[in-house]
This record gives C-alpha cells, sequence and structure tokens, in this order.
C-alpha cells in the first residue's frame, strides 16, 4: 500500500526562466506522482493520493483497483485554493488513511518549517511505514542565475523585498545548501528516503 502527498501550495506554481518552455514545480510533481502511481498500480500494489496546501484538498484512500488510475489523475487536476502548505496536516491525514504499514512518498518543495514537520514524519515511521520524501525543486531555485536588480516575492505570504542579485547570491545559495543538508540529515536519522529533484 502506498499513498502519494502531493504539495499544491501556491509555491509550487512557481517556475524559472524561460517560463514558456519550463514546468512550474506543481506539473512537474504532478507528472512524477502519475508516473509513480501507474509503476506501484503496474507492480498491483494499492495506491492513493493526498493533495494539500494549507488544507487537505484531495483525498483518495489507496486501492488496488481497475479504476484507480484514472481516479487518480482526475484528482490530480484539481485546483488548490490556499497558499502556504500544511504539512504536518497532510501527513497526519496519510497516517490516518494508511492504517496498514506501507509507504508514503512526499513531494513537495519543502518551504515549511522541518521542526513542525519533523513529529508527523516521526509518527509515520514509528507506525511502521517506510517514507520517502523527493524535495522538489526548479533548477533557478538551485543555482540562483538572476543577475540585475529585482523585485522577490513570496507567493504564500506576499512579503516583497527589492533588491540586487550580486548582493543576495552568496548568501542565497549557502542558505539553500544548509536547508537541504537539514532535510537529508534529519530524514536520514528517522531511517526515511531523501532524494532531491530538480
Amino acid at each position: 500500500r502506498a499513498t502519494i502527498v502531493l504539495d499544491v501550495s501556491r509555491s509550487m506554481d512557481w517556475r524559472g526562466a524561460p517560463a514558456e518552455t519550463r514546468l512550474t514545480k506543481r506539473a512537474y510533481a504532478e507528472q512524477l506522482a502519475a508516473a509513480l502511481a501507474l509503476l506501484l498500480l503496474r507492480q498491483r500494489d494499492a495506491v492513493g493520493l493526498i493533495r494539500f496546501d494549507d488544507a487537505v484538498r484531495t483525498s483518495v484512500p489507496p486501492r488496488a483497483r481497475t479504476g484507480q488510475w484514472r481516479r487518480l489523475v482526475a484528482a490530480l487536476t484539481e485546483p488548490g485554493n490556499g497558499r502556504a502548505s500544511d504539512l504536518a496536516a497532510a501527513l497526519g491525514q496519510a497516517a490516518r488513511l494508511v492504517t496498514r504499514r506501507g509507504m508514503v512518498i512526499l513531494l513537495s518543495d519543502l518551504l515549511v518549517d522541518l521542526d513542525e514537520v519533523l513529529p508527523a514524519l516521526r509518527g509515520l515511521r514509528a507506525a511502521g511505514h517506510d517514507v520517502t520524501v523527493l524535495h522538489i525543486m526548479d533548477p533557478a531555485e538551485r543555482d540562483f542565475s538572476l543577475t540585475g536588480e529585482a523585485r522577490f516575492t513570496d507567493p504564500e505570504s506576499e512579503l516583497d523585498v527589492p533588491a540586487a542579485a550580486a548582493d543576495v547570491r552568496a548568501a542565497y545559495r549557502a542558505t539553500v545548501d544548509e536547508v537541504i543538508g537539514e532535510w537529508k540529515d534529519a530524514l536520514g536519522a528517522l531511517g526515511a528516503g531523501y532524494e532531491l529533484v530538480l
């Protein structure tokens, strides 16, 4: 049994340049979720889906039936309405849905506070679930290749900060590397899997 937990918060609607040729993080994660679901269903595993932003938007219980693929694909196209991510609540919902030991696969840009999410992840591991986190990032988020003056706006909080890209590049890259390391170490300590997906 597997449950795919997909972040559809506003930050997942971001994409780097060139915008016309690049998928948003959300579209990329949806395609990845669909591919994982199909692979698992073809192995005759039961697969479910939870989509969340600041609330759980979609909950499809794990099934291995013939029509499950269509239900999952239809659910992937539903809109998200909130701004921020409430990952702890989504993982709590996953724990209630997957009553027998199974797999929980989280697809998120992880723009949440690690300390708020760790208890939910710890609970899933304590219940015997295999947990894998796929950290979705756009290559432009990782590299920060912008130049010149820019205005940076957080899509979830709408915080707006003007800055020169050269002034923030080194600090930004160091912060991103530090956050990736924190997630990787924390998940490793729990016995959960972590993969950075660019």
